[in-house]
């Protein structure tokens, strides 16, 4: 036992003498003491408390860890689906086996519900050179986007071989028109083959059923949403961007997460409008992606986004971001 220390304070030597015969004939059974030994002039530094001995035979309580919060899990179908075929992709694209590995990359893709996420996505490539950078990105960060191709950037092998890389990392291919053409201005049978032969390619290049579609401008219409309906698709636009006009990184990053024209900050829910046609967008996005993971973001595609809104991902609805559609 320790007695507790008087600072600055005087003791009668008659009373210390006393003291120090009491404790020398303490029992010293199952107990150390530890001593300290102070100088009367100067201010005693305080030791640590020693650790607690356990009585013989009793085994001391280790002191419990706290334990993950794990995410919420997702239920429903899509989402199973959605492993599914991201499962298949792996096995396909990125010569993965059933497994414990391919398990600990399907894990690693979980979408936790509660927290914020936003759909980063790309227009009219791909484009060899920068589209794979961009990926090579994404593979860093263990993240995903969404990438609304155009058809006729498909006739060079370069450009059709970076489907497959999409697909294995998880990403979403989207379709942005075979020759970015304005569908609000073309009729019927002119829309349905400028979607439908893009689509095809996808789908002859990869096996891929494309469900997303973007109007090139954002340019769309009543029928156009129909059309898209019609044809297993829903129409997706953005609410955010990072401006195309922009040529320098850290500008067109900074307006992700604020847009200089109206002073806008990204939100939980939006979907950002990028290109990954020009080189300056790869250096752009090894600037935001660990940025936004800082602020908390989930990167997601836009279907997985969409899945989670109210109506959920639903063919012939029009989005802009995950609470904006009709």
């Amino acid at each position: 036992m320790n007695l507790p220390l008087l600072r600055r304070r005087t003791i009668p030597l008659g009373l210390m003498a006393t003291l120090l015969a009491a404790a020398l004939a303490l029992p010293l059974a199952g107990c150390s003491v530890a001593r300290q030994v102070f100088s009367a002039d100067a201010t005693p530094t305080p030791a640590a408390s020693p650790a607690p001995t356990p009585s013989p035979g009793v085994s001391p309580s280790p002191t419990p860890s706290p334990s993950p919060s794990p995410a919420p899990k997702i239920t429903d179908a899509w989402y199973l689906a959605r492993r599914e075929e991201m499962a298949e992709h792996l096995i396909a694209f990125g010569g993965y086996s059933p497994g414990e590995a391919l398990d600990q990359v399907l894990r690693s893709r979980e979408i936790d519900p509660d927290r914020p996420m936003i759909a980063l996505t790309f227009d009219d490539g791909p484009v060899a050179g920068v589209t794979d950078e961009i990926l090579n990105i994404l593979e860093e960060y263990n993240v995903r986007a969404t990438f609304f191709i155009c058809g006729w950037r498909l006739k060079r092998e370069e450009n059709a071989a970076i489907l497959s890389r999409m697909l294995e990392l998880g990403c979403e291919i989207g379709n942005h028109t075979y020759e970015h053409d304005r569908l609000s201005r073309l009729g019927r049978r002119e829309r349905e083959r400028t979607i439908t032969k893009t689509n095809d390619m996808v789908l002859s290049l990869t096996g891929y059923t494309v469900r997303s579609l973007r109007p090139p401008g954002g340019m769309t219409s009543s029928a156009v949403r129909t059309h898209a309906g019609e044809l297993g698709m829903a129409v997706v636009l953005w609410s955010h961007s990072g401006n195309v006009h922009l040529t320098d990184p850290r500008e067109i990053a900074d307006n992700v997460q604020k847009q200089a024209v109206n002073g806008r900050e990204l939100r939980d829910g939006d979907i950002v409008l990028l290109h990954d046609t020009k080189a300056h967008m790869v250096e752009a996005v090894a600037i935001m992606v660990p940025e936004l993971l800082e602020l908390g973001y989930q990167l997601v595609t836009v279907q997985e986004l969409l899945s989670l809104s109210e109506p959920g991902f639903v063919a012939g609805l029009q989005y802009r971001r995950i609470d904006d559609y009709k």
